[in-house]
C-alpha cells in the first residue's frame, strides 16, 4: 500500500473515529435529556391530578373514584393508575401498571417519589410512583417509543454522518498526499534511475523549504560528492596508468635488451641491472602510495600530545642516513595532538621533495616551531601560480616529467595535514628555492 493510500486511511479513521465520538456524545446527550423532560412531564401530571395538595389531609377515594374521572384529569398523553393501602390497583386509565415493592411500600406509608423506566408488553415506559394522603399510591407512566424512535433516528443519523465525513476525509487525505508526496516519487524515481543507470548526474527536482524539500537538496548535494569521488576515482586510474607506464616500459626495454645481448660485459649488464632495480622500487613506491591514497584504508590513530621537534628530529635522522644529505634543523619543541607516525611520514616526503629538486651537495633547511614544520630547498622553486597545484594527485610540471617521483609525495602530506586539522603552504625558501611545509592547532 502506498504513502497516499495510508494517509488516506488515516484521514478518513480519524474523521470517522471524532464523527462517531462526537455522535455519542450527543446521543447520550439527547436521551439523557428527552428522559429529564418526561420526568418533567410526570411531575407535572402527578400534580395536576392530586391538585398540588398532596400534603393536605384528604380521602383520594373521594376525589377520583373511577376510570372516567382519572382519564379526565389525565388526558391521552399518559397512563395514571391508583392503587390502595395495601398496594391493590383500584383504577387505572386502562393499562395495568407493574406494581413492585417499592410501590406498595409508598402505598402503605408516606415516602418519597420513584421514577424509574418499565417494560410493559415489549415497550418502555419511564413511570412515576407517589403517596396518597390518607393511604394509597399513584403512578404515571408515559411511553418512551417516540424517544426511543428518535434516538434509533439520531443514531443512524450519526452513522450516516460518520461515513460521510469519513469518505469526505478520505477523499481530502488522499489529495494532500498526492501533493506532499510528489517530491518524495520525484526523489524515489531518482534513485531508482541512479540504480538503473549508475550515473550521478540525475537531477532532483528540489521546492520548497519543509522537510521533503530539504531531503532533495540533501540528496542531491550527496549525488554531487558522489559525481566527484567518481571523477577523482577515474582520474586517479588514468593518472595511475600514466605513471606505472613509464618504470615499466624502462624496465621492459632494459629487459630486452639484455635478452638480445647475452654477450654483454659484466659491467653493462651490471650497470643495466641496477637501473631495472631502481625502476622496480620507484614502482613499488608509486604503487603503494597509490594504494594508500585509493582506499584509504589506514586506520586512524588515536591522537596523542606529540611534539613535533622529537617527530621531526627522528624523520631528519632516517633521511640523512639513507640519502647522505645534510639537513640543517632549527627546532623549538610544539606540541600537538596528532599521530606521531603519519606526522613522521609528511615530514619524511617533504624532505624527499626537498632532495630531489636541491642540487648536489647543498644542504636542506628545516624549521620546526608554534607556527609548524617548514622544510627549505635551494632548487629552482615553484612559481606562484603552481604553488596549491603541487598538492594534487600527480600534479607534475613538464620539465619535471624525467625526475623520479610519482607526483603522489605532496598530496599524501596534504591529506596527512588535513586529517589533523591543519593547513599546507608553499613559499620562497631564504636558500633560493621553496619552502613547502605545514601547520597544525598548537596543544
Amino acid at each position: 500500500m502506498g504513502l497516499g493510500a495510508r494517509l488516506a486511511l488515516v484521514f478518513a479513521a480519524v474523521a470517522a473515529a471524532t464523527a462517531f465520538a462526537v455522535g455519542s456524545a450527543t446521543y447520550v446527550t439527547t436521551d439523557r435529556q428527552v428522559v429529564s423532560e418526561v420526568d418533567d412531564f410526570l411531575e407535572k401530571r402527578v400534580n395536576e391530578i392530586t391538585g398540588g395538595q398532596r400534603d393536605q389531609p384528604r380521602d383520594r377515594r373521594d376525589r377520583k373514584s373511577n376510570d372516567d374521572d382519572i382519564a379526565e384529569a389525565v388526558g391521552s398523553d399518559a397512563e395514571v393508575q391508583v392503587l390502595n393501602r395495601d398496594g391493590e390497583v383500584i383504577s387505572n386509565s386502562g393499562l395495568l401498571l407493574p406494581v413492585g415493592s417499592i410501590d406498595r411500600s409508598l402505598a402503605a406509608g408516606d415516602g418519597s417519589e420513584v421514577l424509574r423506566t418499565v417494560l410493559i408488553d415489549g415497550t418502555s415506559y419511564r413511570m412515576i410512583t407517589d403517596h396518597l394522603d390518607g393511604g394509597g399510591a399513584l403512578q404515571v407512566a408515559r411511553s418512551l417509543e417516540e424517544s426511543t424512535g428518535l434516538a434509533r433516528g439520531l443514531q443512524s443519523r450519526i452513522i450516516e454522518v460518520a461515513a460521510i465525513v469519513a469518505l469526505a476525509s478520505a477523499a481530502l487525505g488522499w489529495l494532500i498526499a498526492q501533493r506532499t508526496t510528489r517530491p518524495l516519487r520525484a526523489l524515489s524515481d531518482a534513485v531508482d534511475e541512479v540504480a538503473d543507470t549508475g550515473s550521478f548526474a540525475v537531477p532532483v527536482p528540489t521546492s520548497g523549504r519543509d522537510e521533503v524539500g530539504r531531503l532533495a537538496r540533501a540528496f542531491n548535494r550527496m549525488l554531487g560528492a558522489l559525481r566527484l569521488s567518481q571523477e577523482q576515482q577515474r582520474r586517479l586510474v588514468q593518472d595511475a596508468a600514466h605513471e606505472l607506464r613509464t618504470p615499466l616500459t624502462s624496465m621492459t626495454a632494459n629487459v630486452e635488451w639484455l635478452m638480445r645481448a647475452p654477450d654483454v660485459d659484466a659491467e653493462t649488464r651490471t650497470t643495466t641491472l641496477a637501473g631495472v632495480r631502481r625502476e622496480l622500487g620507484e614502482l613499488n613506491d608509486v604503487i603503494s602510495e597509490i594504494i594508500e591514497l585509493a582506499t584509504d584504508s589506514r586506520e586512524p590513530a588515536e591522537p596523542i600530545p606529540t611534539d613535533l621537534a622529537a617527530v621531526v628530529q627522528g624523520a631528519v635522522t632516517r633521511f640523512e642516513r639513507r640519502s647522505g644529505r645534510r639537513v640543517d634543523v632549527r627546532a623549538e619543541s610544539t606540541v600537538v595532538m596528532g599521530d606521531p607516525d603519519s606526522l613522521a611520514r609528511a615530514v619524511a616526503n617533504l624532505l624527499s621533495n626537498a632532495h630531489k629538486y636541491s642540487p648536489e651537495g647543498t644542504p636542506i633547511g628545516v624549521d620546526v616551531g608554534p607556527d609548524g614544520v617548514f622544510v627549505d630547498d635551494a632548487g629552482p622553486g615553484i612559481p606562484p601560480e603552481e604553488r596549491e597545484a603541487v598538492f594534487d594527485r600527480f600534479y607534475r610540471r613538464a620539465q619535471d616529467r624525467a625526475m623520479p617521483g610519482s607526483g603522489l609525495g605532496l598530496a599524501i602530506v596534504a591529506g596527512i595535514v588535513e586529517r589533523h586539522g591543519g593547513t599546507v603552504s608553499v613559499s620562497d625558501s631564504p636558500l633560493g628555492g621553496a619552502r613547502v611545509g605545514f601547520s597544525l592547532p598548537v596543544r
